[in-house]
């Protein structure tokens, strides 16, 4: 393939006429074996050497090779004689040494064109672009195209690049260096022909502050190049805490509120922890992670509280405490330290009263103006004429009470009265009756009193607006006593007789009406009865007994039913005791029962809410006890027929009061501080005056 290149002298460049030239040049270069990058053409005027030149890019094929031709046209002031010349350069005509190069003289006529042609030739037998040097190029190895100038110096043992320095030289073979992670090595070939430092591979390790053989997850790893150092491990990074070598993948979950096995969770192992439970004491509880760390265990969210048992109902208790949340059942309070469980009206905080014993519990009994400043005793009233007897005493309310006797004599003291008022004749009380034996008032009813008198067996009712008493039935029996509740709201008044056909008694029971509906006689047989007491159905007694027999004390129970009142063994179960006079209950579980001395022993029993037991008593005294009075097991008062008036503290029992020309029938009273006694020569004794 051929190609034209014209040259342009400077003064054609600069606008001179054509017709002004000495002459031109036709210039041929032909070039074979190689293909040159460049081919740089001058022409140079001999006589003044001026030259003028211009590059022209070598064109054709490496195999065949190629020409090119340029036209010459001299400037105006140059001569006839003009040198040609052709230098081909491998690359560039900016730089490096022509390889080969051809010259001619050409004589110039003006006006025409003087062909000239020159030849180039030279081996690139590779191909590379670069002559081989034994025909004046630099490839230094001209079968091997990858061989060349050019060339990328590979690390081979080969001059790559022509330069003739050796690979150790030229690439710092065997001098020091740092690969990675500025891990020191040498340089060396590698199996690329490239250069590599060869230096050993880091190995990267985490850190192990607890040596449980696990990397902490959280740590970054880092390299060494000759070993691992002293607290770190190649892993795996898995440790989620690395400050305690029990926490770790594969350890045993623990029930801690910590994540043991770094499994993402935590104490899974323990479905029931922070489930509701119920703790000892039967307490709301959770359950909790025990001190083993092994389970869990129920623990309250409410701490439990100790109970006691309140014998006296006093809201106080003494003993052993239950620890519990849930009240151990009935009786039971969450105060202790009562110094006397006995007594209702002896508990910490308690007030002072006039009873000769220690109330508050601070270890002082009464105290300045808690007594009369004469000293507390039982005090009498003369109530009626002398020769009256009382016979019935009953108090519910401090200040308020109702006292029947002989002579159908009935007596009532108000609160902030301090005189008895009688009933008066004509009032229908029966003033001229041999008397009453029994009383009970009906303080939810303005006070009004039920009756029931010696003589046929009279029931009658006292208003005290009116003054006056109501007839409403005729027992023809002995009545000697009488005791009132509400039961489903129905009033209901049971009382017993000492005499009926047979020398047997007789219950009943009563509503306080006047209609023959208003009375029920039960058909249950019974000893002679003196007394009967209690709070509800669930706690009522009758008791009485015979003068002579082994059979002498009874004691009956109400049960519901068509016979209601069933016998409690006590005649065969205590020995030596007398018929029995009186009966206190002071709840369901406790009541107490007096009566006659008999064989030596003197009648006093204890009722614990399932049996009757006899209480020790002094026998100093061979004497009847007439009544009981009691608010609560370690607060009891005994009357006695010849005049004194026992105390069982809970400890002992001891004589309160004794005047020997008095004869007491009953007591009543609503705290161990307001006690009245009905007694014969128509007195009246009251504790504290």
């Amino acid at each position: 393939m051929r190609r034209i290149l014209v040259l342009l002298p400077l003064l054609a460049l600069a606008g001179c006429k054509k017709d002004e030239s000495p002459g031109a040049v036709k210039v041929t270069v032909n070039y074979s074996g190689f293909l040159p990058g460049c081919v740089l053409v001058k022409a140079r005027d001999e006589a003044s050497g001026r030259e003028l030149s211009t590059p022209v890019p070598g064109k054709g094929s490496r195999p065949q090779g190629g020409s090119l031709v340029a036209a010459v046209i001299a400037p105006s002031d140059w001569g006839s004689s003009v040198r040609i010349e052709a230098f081909a350069h491998e690359q560039s005509c900016e730089t490096g040494t022509p390889v080969v190069n051809s010259s001619a003289l050409a004589t110039l006529t003006p006006g025409e064109s003087v062909p000239v042609t020159l030849s180039l030739q030279a081996t690139d037998a590779d191909g590379d672009g670069y002559v081989s040097v034994l025909t004046g190029g630099t490839d230094c190895n001209d079968n091997n195209a990858a061989i060349h100038p050019g060339a990328v110096e590979l690390c081979n043992d080969v001059d790559d690049n022509c330069n003739g320095i050796s690979d150790q030289v030229e690439l710092s073979l065997g001098q020091s260096c740092t690969e990675g992670e500025n891990c020191p090595g040498t340089r060396a070939c590698g199996q690329d022909g490239g250069v590599i430092c060869n230096a050993p591979a880091p190995v990267y390790a985490y850190p192990d502050r607890d040596q449980d053989g696990r990397g902490d997850m959280h740590a970054e790893a880092v390299a060494f190049c000759a070993g691992i150092g002293a607290g770190y491990v190649l892993g795996p990074a898995d440790d989620c805490d690395d400050t305690n070598p029990s926490i770790r993948p594969g350890a045993p979950e623990l029930c801690n509120g910590v994540d043991d096995n770094c499994d993402g969770n935590i104490d899974e192992t323990f479905p029931l922890l922070g489930t509701a439970c119920e703790a000892a004491g039967q307490c709301p509880g959770t359950q909790v992670c025990d001190a083993a760390q092994t389970g869990t265990t129920c623990e309250a969210t409410i701490p439990p509280s100790n109970w006691y048992v309140d014998e006296d109902g006093d809201g106080f208790g003494s003993g052993t405490a239950v620890t519990t949340c849930v009240s151990p059942g009935a009786g039971y309070v969450n105060q202790g330290d009562d110094c006397n469980d006995g007594n209702p009206f002896t508990h910490p905080g308690a007030t002072e009263i006039c009873d000769g014993l220690d109330n508050n519990c601070d270890g002082t009994s009464d105290g300045p103006g808690v007594c009369p400043e004469a000293g507390a005793s039982f005090v009498s009233r003369l109530v009626g004429a002398p020769e009256r007897q009382w016979r019935s005493i009953v108090s519910e309310t401090p200040g308020d009470v109702t006292v029947v006797g002989n002579m159908g004599g009935v007596a009532v003291l108000t609160p902030g009265s301090t005189t008895f008022q009688l009933s008066p004749a004509g009032s229908g009380c029966g003033n001229n009756d041999p008397g009453y034996n029994a009383v009970w008032t009906d303080m939810a009813n303005l006070g009004r009193a039920h009756m029931g008198s010696s003589s046929s067996g009279l029931l009658r009712y006292f208003v005290r607006s009116e003054n006056a008493c109501t007839q409403a039935h005729q027992l023809n029996n002995v009545v000697q006593g009488l005791v009132g509740f509400r039961h489903n709201g129905e009033l209901e008044i049971h009382g017993v007789t000492s005499t009926f056909a047979n020398n047997q008694g007789v219950t009943f029971a009563w509503n306080g009406g006047t209609g023959a509906a208003s009375l029920t006689f039960w058909p249950s047989t019974v000893a002679p009865l003196y007394d009967v007491h209690g709070r509800s159905r669930a706690a009522l007694f009758a008791v009485g007994g015979f003068d002579t027999g082994n059979t002498r004390p009874r004691i009956y129970r109400y049960t519901d039913g068509n016979s209601p009142w069933q016998t409690e063994d006590v005649q065969s179960t205590i020995s030596n005791l007398g018929k029995l006079l009186g009966v206190w209950v002071v709840n369901d579980k406790l009541a107490f029962a007096v009566g006659d001395f008999h064989s030596g022993s003197n009648s006093v029993v204890r009722w614990d809410g399932s049996r009757w037991s006899r209480m020790p008593f002094p026998n100093t005294y061979n004497e009847s006890l007439t009544s009981v009075i009691a608010f609560g097991a370690n607060s009891v008062y005994v009357t006695a027929l010849n005049g004194r008036v026992y105390r069982y503290d809970g400890t002992q029992w001891q004589i309160i009061h004794e005047n020997t020309s008095a004869r007491f029938r009953d007591i009543a009273g609503t705290s161990p501080a307001d006690l009245w006694i009905a007694g014969e020569n128509g007195q009246i004794f009251h504790w504290p005056q």
